[in-house]
């Protein structure tokens, strides 16, 4: 049979076929197009970022020459907050250019570093008191590592001056894939030459001495078999022992045992067998619970596990959970490097996260040091601007990850806002200044 199509519909369908294939071209045109600009933004930021680095390289040398042969006070205030703002840039740089598989640990803990370690020469010297030898060899050391380091990142972006070899790292972009060949081997090899990094051990965040912390709580504490530590995670989160299966053992500072149980992982530690965490995951429904009711859930929930000597810090609600922050108390004293987190759903009150991590790495058997100032003393260290509401004994932490014992100051500043004032119970300094600011989900500090 022979079908016969007329001429009228015969041009119908020519003509519908032509302009289906023209908006497809026109398609492809247009995703060649958003590619090619997509390709160039990448590129754009990616030299861009290099050049930054680069740029930030050689500040940071520059300024650490400087800071060694800074001799007052001010000079040396002014030189570490230009580091400070030099490492920081340098960081930021750093985090958006490719690095491959690997991760670039020593050229941030350098940076990281640096930045802080002249801070801390600062307060030093403010205080005070004389910057030591020792810690200007490390100035040194620190100088002679950055100047390395800028004529290497310098060599690199002389090479990357030609942007066709950015495409290398753009096109892999495109394809959301981390497989960058010759950018983030580059710097992996760059990264190798920081080997011989010299330790630096003072009063700061990067202090060699903090990232090999072990916790406190867990020094002397036996080892605990599987099975022992499988009924403390059943018991933690009242279910049958038959429920709680094995999940990946955690290792590093602080070895544990994980497991699951339907909605719910938990972390057991190897030594001692102490809650690291456990989070149920779940969906929240329509809160109905206000977050002081969750305060008092958590606290119950505390003393049922026998936790009787925390008191409440502050809180927080998101996402339908209110977690509230609990600070150990030893006798008169908050001590607000002992922290434990609890979770709270506010649908039905059920304890979703416990978080004791804080904890198990601060808390000891300290002896708390006896005030050389009454309250009294301390308060007239405190501005005419602030009306003091009450008084409290904490020991809070420094950033060297050591702790000092404060006379804590609820206050009220001249357009009543809510201001935590800390001042040394033993030399009078004022130690922190704290701004409480009251959200919708609870009080943050800053």
């Amino acid at each position: 049979m022979v079908i016969k199509v007329q001429k009228r519909n015969l041009v119908r369908i020519i003509s519908y076929t032509l302009a289906a294939f023209l908006v497809l071209i026109g398609f492809i045109i247009a995703k060649c197009h958003e590619s090619r600009q997509y390709h160039r933004s990448v590129n754009y930021t990616y030299s861009r970022c290099l050049e930054d680095l680069s740029a930030e390289a050689n500040n940071i040398h520059t300024s650490l020459q400087k800071i060694i042969y800074a001799g007052t006070p001010a000079q040396l205030s002014l030189l570490s907050s230009e580091l400070s703002q030099q490492s920081g840039t340098a960081k930021s740089a750093l985090s958006q250019l490719p690095s491959g598989e690997g991760e670039l640990t020593a050229i941030n803990r350098f940076l990281s570093q640096v930045g802080d370690y002249s801070v801390y020469l600062s307060k030093k010297s403010i205080s005070g008191e004389k910057i030591t030898q020792e810690e200007r060899q490390n100035l040194i050391n620190l100088q002679g590592i950055s100047g390395e380091l800028a004529s290497k990142i310098n060599d690199i972006r002389a090479t990357y001056e030609n942007g066709d070899l950015w495409d290398n790292e753009v096109i892999p972009s495109l394809k959301n894939s981390t497989a960058n060949v010759n950018f983030g081997s580059t710097m992996l090899e760059l990264e190798d030459t920081l080997t011989d990094y010299p330790t630096l051990i003072y009063d700061g965040p990067f202090s060699d001495h903090i990232l090999t912390e072990n916790p406190k709580m867990l020094q002397n504490a036996a080892e605990v078999s599987r099975e022992k530590a499988r009924e403390i995670a059943a018991e933690a989160l009242g279910v049958d022992v038959k429920n709680v299966n094995n999940d990946r053992d955690e290792e590093g500072k602080m070895p544990s045992y994980n497991f699951t149980a339907k909605d719910t992982t938990v972390s057991v530690t190897k030594k001692g067998g102490h809650i690291v965490y456990f989070r149920k995951y779940r969906e929240i429904n329509e809160n109905k619970l206000d977050c002081e009711t969750a305060v008092q859930l958590a606290k119950d929930y505390l003393a049922k596990t026998k936790n009787t000597n925390f008191v409440e810090n502050y809180y927080l609600s998101d996402e339908g959970v209110c977690t509230i922050n609990f600070a150990y108390k030893e006798g008169a004293t908050i001590c607000y490097t002992d922290l434990i987190k609890v979770g709270v759903a506010l649908d039905t009150g059920e304890i979703v996260l416990l978080e004791c991590r804080g904890y198990l790495m601060n808390h000891y058997q300290r002896t708390i040091p006896t005030p050389a100032y009454t309250p009294e003393q301390a308060r007239e260290v405190l501005s005419d601007a602030l009306t003091v509401k009450s008084v409290n004994q904490a020991l809070i932490p420094t950033e060297g990850n050591s702790e000092k014992h404060c006379y804590e100051f609820m206050c009220e500043g001249m357009s009543g806002e809510q201001i935590l004032v800390y001042v040394n119970s033993s030399t009078l300094q004022e130690e922190n200044i704290l701004i409480l600011l009251p959200t919708e989900g609870g009080t943050v500090t800053k």
